[in-house]
C-alpha cells in the first residue's frame, strides 16, 4: 500500500502540468492621474485596475491593452494588438531621444517583463525586479546538466537539482528582498521534462511575437535594424 502510494505522487509530479508565460511590463505611473492611496496592486485589484486602465487610454494604448491579471502592468505578449505594440516600440525609441546624439542603431535594449511561471492552472512565480524578455535564455539554462545559473533580476530563488527535478528554494534566496507580487511557497518541485516542454511553448510564442515586429518594422517605415532579436533578446545578430 505504501508503495502505490509513492507512485501515484510520482506520477501527480510528471503530470503536472507546466507552463511558462511570456509577458512585458508598462507602467505608465508619470501621468497626471492620482494614484491609489492603498497598495499593494495584488491586494487591492479593483482599485489599481481602474488605474492602470486610465493611465493606459490617456498615453494612447487602446481599450483592448487589457493586463495579464487585474490591476498588473504585465501584458502576454499574444494578446498585444498591432496598435498597442506600435505604440510600446515608439516608447522604446523615444525614451533615447532625449540624447541629442541618438542614432536609432542605438536600441539595444530588450523589452522588461519576463516569464510567469504557472503549474496546474495557478500562477506561482512572477517576474520581478530587473527582468525583461532575455530571461528566457535563464530557463533554458535549467535544463543543462551543470549547475544552472539563474539570475532574472531580485530577488530569485536558490535552484537545485535531483535527477529529473528542478526544485526553487524561495526561502533561500541570494538576494534576501520580498517577492513582489509574493510567492507563496517555500520551495516549487518541477519535472524537468515538463518544465522542458513549457519552455519551447514559450519560445513559439516569442517567435511568433518576433514576427509580429518585424511585420510593423516593415508596414510602419521604422527601419530598425533586427528589432526582433533587439527586442526580445538584447542582441543584433
Amino acid at each position: 500500500m505504501f508503495e502505490n502510494l509513492l507512485e501515484g505522487k510520482a506520477e501527480d509530479f510528471i503530470n503536472m502540468k507546466i507552463e511558462l508565460i511570456p509577458v512585458i511590463e508598462i507602467t505608465n505611473y508619470d501621468q497626471d492621474i492620482p494614484m491609489p492611496p492603498s497598495g499593494p496592486h495584488w491586494e487591492f485589484p479593483d482599485e489599481w485596475e481602474n488605474y492602470h486602465i486610465s493611465a493606459s487610454l490617456k498615453v494612447g494604448f487602446s481599450e483592448s491593452f487589457t493586463p495579464y491579471f487585474k490591476s498588473s502592468s504585465l501584458y502576454r505578449l499574444s494578446e498585444i494588438s498591432d496598435e498597442d505594440l506600435l505604440k510600446i516600440i515608439e516608447r522604446e525609441i523615444s525614451e533615447l531621444e532625449t540624447d541629442e546624439d541618438f542614432e536609432i542603431e542605438d536600441l539595444l535594449s530588450p523589452l522588461d517583463g519576463g516569464y510567469i511561471l504557472k503549474i496546474d492552472d495557478v500562477d506561482k512565480y512572477f517576474p520581478q525586479c530587473c527582468t525583461d524578455l532575455s530571461d528566457i535564455k535563464d530557463w533554458e539554462n535549467l535544463l543543462d546538466n551543470d549547475e544552472p545559473h539563474f539570475y532574472i533580476g531580485h530577488p530569485y530563488p536558490k535552484v537545485e537539482k535531483s535527477g529529473n527535478k528542478i526544485v526553487f528554494d524561495f526561502l533561500n534566496s541570494p538576494i534576501k528582498e520580498n517577492y513582489a507580487p509574493p510567492v507563496f511557497e517555500d520551495r516549487i518541485e518541477v519535472d524537468k521534462e515538463s518544465l522542458k516542454i513549457a519552455i519551447e511553448s514559450a519560445k513559439n510564442e516569442l517567435h511568433c511575437f518576433a514576427q509580429q515586429l518585424i511585420k510593423i518594422n516593415i508596414s510602419q517605415n521604422l527601419n530598425i535594424p533586427a528589432i526582433d532579436k533587439i527586442l526580445i533578446y538584447g542582441v543584433k545578430e
